[in-house]
């Protein structure tokens, strides 16, 4: 791999990514859209998804492997490992690069010499974190730094638990969430998005009672079937604005894509975004920067190369 390599990924959408970044650490919401990355951080990599993802990938190596990663997964690279990873439709990814001498401190009785890459691990726990990340990026300035650096404590301390084996949760429930049915679950959710979605459909078509069915799905994924049904209408909501966007026209009516989206009204719209995103869909807009080019440098868009590591030190 070329240094240039290295330092560059291509990342084929018109909206650059939301970032927020201070000493230690920077957090990056990537948009859904096609990707290809290939790079070496300097910095410890903490991934979260957001959606389904799938696509090829490989970690320290050359040999590419197909990957299909659930919603509401964690992934961790540690810093030097050579990366390749691309998906024509990536879905939203929360990413929070640690440098390293921040993670030791923060990740207590971690050998740090022996840090180990995985991807697509279920932590419960982590999700609320996620959630929180990455409403408090979306914020950006008007998120206080205590805040900011809380969550990303708490963050490293649950990937710190995964390495050395301490993480745990209430499993029993979630022993009849199978990979295949939590997608038949989601599959469900994503075909009736605009219409009224009863727990007594969604148990039937599962194949689980109504109430096995709510604490299975929580004890999997760290979040309720309501959450998840709103998770799914908002991102829908925010590729029809995006779209609107880009295409240049008359903007569709936030009304109408309240109504394609499930949302009773308008109003009800707004209130979803405010609690999940900190922002109303009329301000969606504003936090997107168009990038022109189409492609974005791994420096600004995602996770810090050695250049950009001095770069924030030389801030401090």
């Amino acid at each position: 791999m070329t240094r240039q390599e290295q330092d560059i990924a291509v990342l084929p959408h018109r909206f650059a990514p939301l970032r927020h970044e201070t000493s230690g650490f920077a957090v990056t919401v990537l948009p859904a859209s096609g990707y290809h990355v290939a790079y070496v951080s300097s910095w410890h990599v903490i991934g979260f998804t957001f959606e389904r993802q799938q696509g090829v990938h490989a970690f320290a190596s050359d040999r590419h492997r197909a990957f299909h990663a659930d919603p509401w997964r964690l992934a961790f690279t540690p810093a030097g490992c050579a990366v390749f990873s691309a998906s024509d439709s990536g879905g939203e990814y929360l990413v929070l690069s640690i440098e390293p001498e921040t993670f030791a401190r923060l990740a207590v009785g971690v050998e740090r010499a022996r840090l180990p890459q995985f991807t697509n691990v279920a932590d419960p726990l982590f999700t609320p974190l996620g959630m929180a990340l990455r409403r408090a990026t979306v914020l950006g300035v008007a998120t206080a730094p205590l805040t900011m650096e809380a969550l990303a404590a708490a963050a490293v301390e649950r990937v710190a638990a995964q390495i050395g084996g301490r993480a745990r949760w209430p499993a029993k429930p979630a022993r009849g969430m199978t990979p295949r049915r939590l997608k038949r679950i989601l599959d469900y959710l994503d075909a009736h998005l605009d219409e009224e979605v009863r727990l007594a459909d969604l148990a039937g078509d599962a194949g689980l009672s109504d109430a096995y069915l709510a604490r299975a799905f929580k004890a999997a994924t760290g979040t309720t079937l309501h959450a998840a049904l709103l998770e799914r209408r908002i991102s829908r909501a925010r590729r029809l604005i995006d779209g609107t966007r880009r295409g240049g026209g008359t903007a569709t009516r936030l009304a109408d894509i309240a109504a394609a989206t499930g949302f009773s009204s308008h109003a009800h719209m707004t209130t979803a975004f405010r609690r999940v995103l900190g922002l109303t869909p009329s301000e969606w807009p504003r936090m997107r920067r168009d990038d022109e080019g189409g492609n974005a440098h791994l420096e600004s868009a995602q996770w810090p190369t050695e250049r950009h590591s001095q770069r924030l030190n030389r801030r401090r």
